[in-house]
């Protein structure tokens, strides 16, 4: 009994032993399969880098620095050739403004000034007469807006000489008026504020006794 009890030790003993062994040798049969797969994985890396030196996989090396000239392009494509810069807008608007200025100035040359007598607001003949003109321009330009200005000569007060310029602009409107000028029209009065001329005497004060009539895209 005891020998077979040995018998039966040594025999459990031997197949531990070999079952160890084939895990073992399975263990290392996984390593060598990892150790391949990664091996395998970076040379296709390298062989992919290598790809990525040459442009589009073919064509010869680059060089150092990519100093090899690029495949396909032109190196003076035609639609890259320089023109002649277009002329800017800008100063075809300038010259047109200056044009225009120039119109409207030679315009408002030909508006003559109307005179008063002293302290008065009342036309005189001469005064009809160049409104008769001035009306006839206006008449050729309807949209015109135009300012009539009332002036007085240094004599009396401010407050006095503010009064008379406006009675003299508006005397000067009602007769355009009358005349049956439709343009836009406004008045205001500067009293003895804007004088034309400074001198201290008669030849002086009546060319500052006036209704001056402005254009008013002239000003």
């Amino acid at each position: 009994m005891r020998s077979l009890t040995g018998q039966a030790r040594h025999v459990r003993m031997a197949v531990l032993i070999a079952l160890v062994g084939v895990l073992a040798l399975g263990g290392c049969s996984k390593k060598n399969v990892m150790a391949t797969t990664e091996g395998t994985g970076s040379a296709q890396a390298g062989g992919g880098a290598t790809t990525e030196g040459r442009p589009g996989g073919s064509g010869g090396s680059m060089g150092e620095g990519g100093s090899a000239p690029l495949q396909g392009f032109s190196r003076s494509p035609s639609e890259e050739s320089v023109k002649a810069p277009t002329p800017p807008v800008v100063a075809k608007a300038d010259t047109a403004e200056i044009a225009a200025r120039q119109a409207r100035a030679a315009a408002q040359r030909r508006l003559a000034d109307i005179y008063f007598a002293f302290d008065k607001w009342a036309l005189s003949s001469e005064g009809m007469k160049n409104l008769t003109e001035n009306a006839d321009f206006l008449r050729q330009n309807p949209t015109v807006k135009l300012l009539i200005e009332g002036h007085c000569d240094e004599r009396g007060s401010r407050e006095y000489n503010m009064v008379l310029g406006e009675k003299r602009a508006q005397e000067t409107r009602k007769y355009l008026e009358s005349l049956g000028l439709r343009n836009p029209v406004t008045v205001t009065s500067y009293g003895k504020e804007r004088p034309v001329c400074n001198e201290h005497d008669e030849s002086c004060y009546w060319k500052n006794r006036r209704a001056h009539l402005v254009l008013e895209d002239a000003k």
